[in-house]
């Protein structure tokens, strides 16, 4: 039964692949959700009040508790947003890709703090817009903060509909699910199917999906002996086997 759901879900995936991949990364930050629908001519004014930045593998590009006053646009390359819980013990919470963007609560609220951490996967480029500025380019033109909202809204639908579909999930469910959303936002064709261009530990997508370390690891195991996925340098790819799994 749980294979012939993933068999389904993989089956899914590979449909709409080609149409994703084929669009390529974000070429320009106008194509970023929370821009959808602003002409460029207006869009041109956010732009030049955005900041760019280059973080390497493994640097912060904030820290959990930092003021939650700026918004981020990630141009290139992958983030993991950690939290550490009371516990102390370290979860992530996201990992987000090129067009996506971090940190839309600062539009909204002053005074407030950041929940996790931004680490880099890898080499990334990013441009940011704090309140101040983006409240000023809203107040000389209040006619595009009405579809700014829209796109905000539609997001948290999102969000919420990603959760709600999450916290019913097994774990073996909730890995291909990961597996799936990756391949979509990082994958690349290859001869086994299609290779996720992001290096994950096993820990990581532990964190990822709030199971244990131990869990993932008898998962990806039972996943690799099914035929579902295998490794390539380092990387995970999800097969084309599932296409046709009965």
């Amino acid at each position: 039964m749980l294979f012939s759901w993933i068999g389904t879900l993989c089956i899914y995936y590979f449909l709409i692949k080609d149409e994703v991949m084929g669009k390529g990364k974000y070429l320009c930050l106008h194509d970023t959700p929370v821009f959808f629908g602003i002409d460029m001519v207006s869009f041109r004014l956010f732009c030049h009040a955005m900041r760019k930045y280059l973080k390497k593998k493994g640097e912060y590009l904030f820290r959990q508790g930092d003021p939650a006053d700026t918004i981020y646009f990630l141009k290139d390359g992958s983030f993991k947003l950690v939290s550490v819980t009371q516990q102390g013990e370290e979860m992530i919470t996201q990992i987000v890709g090129p067009g996506e963007v971090i940190g839309e609560a600062a539009l909204f609220k002053e005074d407030i703090v950041l929940a996790n951490s931004a680490i880099a996967l890898e080499e990334a480029k990013i441009c940011c817009l704090d309140r101040q500025a983006f409240e000023n380019v809203i107040e000389s033109h209040p006619e595009l903060a009405i579809q700014i909202i829209r796109n905000l809204g539609k997001r948290l639908h999102d969000t919420w509909e990603r959760f709600a579909e999450f916290s019913t999930q097994t774990t073996q469910e909730k890995i291909v699910s990961l597996f799936i959303r990756l391949a979509r936002e990082y994958g690349q064709s290859c001869n086994e199917g299609t290779l996720i261009k992001l290096y994950l530990t096993q820990q990581e997508i532990a964190a990822s999906i709030g199971a244990s370390r131990v869990m993932v690891s008898r998962v990806l195991q039972q996943l690799i002996e099914s035929d579902y996925i295998c490794k390539n340098q380092g990387y995970y790819v999800l097969k084309r086997k599932c296409v046709v799994d009965l």
